[in-house]
């Protein structure tokens, strides 16, 4: 298992995911529920697996080496950027804690409610209004990109400060109690202890990982909560039939492999019923990508949150989003060849970050072929990390002392 996340084959990731989350689930939707959805969805998933998995190999070729050697780099010093990723990122998450009603964490651990613990969570940085809007752009690409980076390279040095670093991470992290946000500090050191030799320290990172997991769901879920504030016949704390694989259970464990399993599948479903009844077989030809929209001059239209109130309808905050597969987003924006166009991009950027043969960069990619599993791709680009690591890997050179110790030479 531990071979998959060889540098080698890191650009393997999205096809295990895709395979895992909605391939097989659609083959096995085929024979029982939504015989129609999940027929189309069985054939967006080929058609994006195919694609870009022989789109990836294309650019394995010598003359893809040769283009990427030929652009210019920037030489970016290492201890100065480090330096300014670290007080950016943490001076919003103080910035946001100081001025949030409450923390999502905390109140959890008093024993709020589920609602409680939502609500709060929307309100950290999502309900920002005016210049406070930038500081969410600030903190999602802080968290998805330049933190794992930054972390990723003090423990391939071996800084004193790596521990101090990753823990003060994490905590702001769990701040908000999403479920599974720890994955992007905890995989990239996965990847470098798996490329490192360190079997054990690979092991040892993935039971962490797994118990913060589980401990977030929980928390999350209301665990600290007594049935006098949040009763169990609250609908927040149980599951619809059609989205429960374990109808009648109420284990934290089932609720976790359920949201794990299956939501995505079902939701990639949602999304494809939305655009038949909602968007009358329509696609949206780009306004659901902002920077499009505004571009053009259309109307942005959020399928995230449109399909989310499509679902369950919106909730307070009107901040609740349904995320999908990023081909699906793409089937819904540009139909077949949005599917396409989209596969050969998330192809090209993997090899454009593995051409880097920066171990902390590689390992930070991973982060990003996990997320497009149940993101769109505009999403991952523009403000997930990919766009920006793809970016250093393409046009700059981190500069360090160490800097020739953590470059390897990949197979091409």
């Amino acid at each position: 298992m531990l071979r998959l996340l060889k540098f080698q084959n890191i650009y393997l990731l999205p096809v295990i995911g895709l395979v895992a989350f909605y391939l097989v689930p659609s083959i096995l939707g085929v024979f029982s529920g939504v015989r129609e959805m999940a027929l189309q969805l069985l054939a967006l998933s080929v058609l994006s697996l195919v694609t870009y998995y022989f789109s990836y190999i294309f650019f394995l070729g010598p003359w893809f080496t040769r283009f990427y050697r030929s652009v210019p780099k920037i030489r970016v010093g290492w201890p100065l950027f480090a330096f300014l990723i670290i007080i950016s990122y943490f001076s919003v998450i103080i910035y946001a804690a100081m001025t949030a009603p409450n923390i999502a964490l905390f109140e959890a651990l008093r024993g709020a409610s589920v609602s409680e613990v939502a609500g709060l969570r929307e309100e950290f940085l999502r309900t920002r209004v005016g210049w406070e809007k930038s500081l969410l752009y600030v903190y999602v690409i802080g968290f998805s990109a330049f933190m794992p980076l930054v972390i990723s390279q003090l423990f391939m040095v071996r800084s004193k400060w790596r521990f101090v670093v990753l823990g003060a991470f994490l905590f702001s992290l769990a701040l908000t109690l999403e479920k599974s946000r720890a994955l992007v500090a905890m995989m990239p050191l996965l990847i470098i202890f798996v490329n490192s030799g360190k079997a054990k320290k690979a092991y040892f990172t993935m039971a962490w990982l797994a118990l913060i997991i589980v401990v977030v769901s929980a928390l999350a879920r209301g665990g600290f909560a007594s049935e006098e504030v949040e009763p169990q016949s609250n609908p927040l704390l149980t599951v619809p039939d059609e989205y429960n694989l374990f109808v009648g259970e109420n284990s934290q464990v089932y609720y976790i492999i359920n949201r794990v399993l299956y939501i995505p599948y079902v939701t990639a479903i949602d999304w494809l019923r939305y655009r038949e009844i909602v968007l009358d077989g329509e696609n949206t030809l780009g306004r659901s990508i902002s920077a499009v929209a505004w571009l053009t001059g259309q109307e942005y239209l959020s399928l995230e949150r449109e399909v989310f109130a499509f679902e369950w309808g919106q909730n307070e905050t009107g901040t609740g989003s349904a995320n999908t597969v990023f081909y699906v987003d793409a089937y819904l924006t540009f139909d077949y060849i949005g599917v396409i166009i989209y596969s050969i991009i998330l192809a090209f950027c993997v090899r454009v970050c593995v051409c880097s043969e920066n171990k902390a960069l590689i390992s930070c990619l991973a982060i990003s072929l996990f997320t497009v599993c149940f993101t769109t791709l505009s999403g991952v680009l523009f403000s997930g990390g990919l766009g920006f690591i793809s970016i250093l890997a393409l046009f700059c050179r981190i500069v360090s002392v160490e800097t020739e110790s953590q470059k390897v030479r990949l197979s091409t």
